[in-house]
C-alpha cells in the first residue's frame, strides 16, 4: 500500500542564486538521461578561471567524476574555469569506461571554452553502477554551452537540473553590498557527515585568499554539510566545492558569510530527507571534547528509534538519554541534562516533570531543538538530523541502485 507523501514544504526564492555571482553563467537543460525528461544536464561558467576548492566523499568506491576532479584540481592549482553535471547517472562503479567518459564530458567543455581540460570540473549523480549515455550526454552539454546565460533564471535551471529525488530545490544566499554568496545542492538520501554531502557549489565573487582557503573551506564543512544526517549512509559522488571569481575584496569576516550560506543548505537536505516532516538540531554542550560532544550528536541523530520518535512528536526523553549512554568515553554521564524544544525533561539521573502534551504539540514544528548538557568539560557539537517516517522506506525500497 502506497503511503501518502507529506506536503512538500515550500520556501521563498532565495534573494540570489549563482549567477548573481559576477562573472558566472549557467545553464541546465534536458538530454533525456532521466526517463521522467526532467532536467538532467548542468553547466557553470566562468568569464576568468575561478579560484577554487572541493571536498569529496571518502567512500572507497568513490565515483569517477570524484577521481578526475580531484586530480583536475591537484593539476591546475585550485583554478576552475567550468563545471559540468549530470544527473539521473552516478557514472560510480563503472570501470575504465567510466574514467572515459568522466574526461570526455570535461574535455568536451574545455574544446568549447579554450581552456585547458585540467580547469573543468565533473559531478554526477544518479543510479550507480550503469554507464552514461555518452550520445545523449554529449548533446546536453552542446545544448547547455549554447543556452548558457548570467540571468537569474539560468541559475536556478543549473539547480534543477542536478536534482534527482530532491522534493524540492535548495538554493541559499545573501548579497553583501556589490557582493554575493551564494550557493546551491542536491540531496535528501545517502546522507551521512564525511566530507560534505551529495552535490552542493558554494560561489562567491569576493577575493578570497589563497593561502588557507582549503583549511577554511574544511571548517565550514565541518558546521555546515559535515554536520548534516539523514541515514548513515555516504555517497560515492559526494561533492563540495567552493567557486571565487576574485571581483570584490574580501572583508574580514568572509568566512563567516560563506558558512551561513552553506549552513541554510545543509539543513534544507535534512528537511528533505526522503519524507522527513522537520529538522532536529541536536545541541551537544559540556562535553570533555570536541570529539566526544560530536560522538554524541552522531550516536543521537543516528537511532532510528530517535527518530521515529521526532516524526511521532513523542518526547520520548527515554531513547535520546539511553543513546547518549552508549557513547563510549563520558567521564560524569550521570549529570547529564536533556532539554527538547527548550523544555526540560530529564536531569542528574531522572525525569524532570513536564507537560507531555504540550510537549508534543512543540515537536510538531518544522524547527526541533534538542539539547544534551553534559559536566564534564568545554566540548561541543551540533548535527543536524531528518526524522524517519514511512515515505522514507517507500522511497528507498522502490529506488534501484
Amino acid at each position: 500500500m502506497s503511503i501518502p507523501a507529506p506536503p512538500v514544504p515550500v520556501f521563498p526564492p532565495a534573494p540570489c542564486t549563482l549567477t548573481s555571482v559576477q562573472g558566472l553563467e549557467a545553464a541546465g537543460v534536458r538530454a533525456g538521461i532521466k526517463a521522467s525528461g526532467n532536467p538532467d544536464v548542468a553547466l557553470l561558467v566562468a568569464a576568468e578561471p575561478m579560484r577554487g576548492v572541493g571536498l569529496f566523499t571518502q567512500n572507497h568506491f568513490a565515483a569517477a567524476p570524484v577521481r578526475l576532479s580531484r586530480r583536475h584540481l591537484s593539476a591546475s592549482g585550485g583554478l576552475v574555469r567550468a563545471v559540468v553535471v549530470n544527473s539521473g547517472n552516478a557514472n560510480a562503479c563503472t570501470g575504465a569506461q567510466g574514467d572515459a567518459d568522466a574526461l570526455e564530458m570535461c574535455a568536451r567543455v574545455a574544446s568549447a571554452l579554450g581552456c585547458p581540460v585540467e580547469q573543468v570540473l565533473v559531478c554526477s549523480t544518479g543510479v550507480i553502477g550503469v554507464k552514461l549515455p555518452m550520445e545523449k550526454v554529449r548533446a546536453g552539454i552542446d545544448q547547455a554551452l549554447a543556452e548558457r546565460s548570467a540571468d537569474e533564471a539560468a541559475g536556478r535551471r543549473f539547480l534543477s537540473a542536478i536534482m534527482t529525488t530532491d522534493a524540492f530545490p535548495k538554493e541559499a544566499g545573501a548579497r553583501h553590498g556589490d557582493a554575493t554568496v551564494a550557493g546551491v545542492c542536491k540531496g535528501a538520501g545517502m546522507i551521512q557527515p564525511d566530507m560534505a554531502t551529495m552535490l552542493a557549489f558554494l560561489a562567491t565573487d569576493y577575493a578570497l585568499p589563497g593561502a588557507g582557503l582549503e583549511e577554511a573551506v574544511r571548517r565550514i564543512a565541518a558546521t555546515s554539510f559535515n554536520a548534516v544526517h539523514v541515514d548513515t549512509h555516504t555517497s560515492t559522488n559526494d561533492t563540495f566545492l567552493v567557486l571565487s571569481t576574485q571581483r570584490h575584496p574580501a572583508p574580514e569576516g568572509w568566512e563567516a558569510r560563506l558558512e551561513a550560506v552553506a549552513r541554510r543548505l545543509a539543513w534544507l537536505i535534512a528537511r528533505d530527507g526522503e519524507g522527513a516532516t522537520k529538522v532536529t538540531t541536536i545541541r551537544v554542550t559540556g562535553a570533555g571534547s570536541d570529539a566526544v560532544a560530536r560522538a554524541v550528536a552522531t550516536h543521537v541523530a543516528a537511532s532510528g528509534l530517535v527518530r521515529t520518535a521526532l516524526f511521532g512528536n513523542d518526547p520520548n526523553w527515554g531513547r535520546f538519554v539511553s543513546q547518549v549512554g552508549n557513547v563510549r568515553g563520558l567521564a560524569a554521564p550521570q549529570r547529564l541534562v536533556c532539554r527538547l524544544q527548550g523544555l526540560e525533561v530529564f536531569r542528574a539521573g531522572e525525569p524532570t516533570p513536564f507537560d507531555r502534551a504540550a510537549a508534543s504539540q512543540a515537536m510538531r514544528a518544522e524547527d526541533v531543538s534538542l539539547e544534551l548538557q553534559l559536566d564534564e568539560g568545554d566540548g561541543q557539537a551540533v548535527l543536524m538530523t531528518s526524522d524517519l517516517g514511512y515515505r522514507y522506506v517507500e522511497v528507498n525500497a522502490e529506488y534501484t541502485t
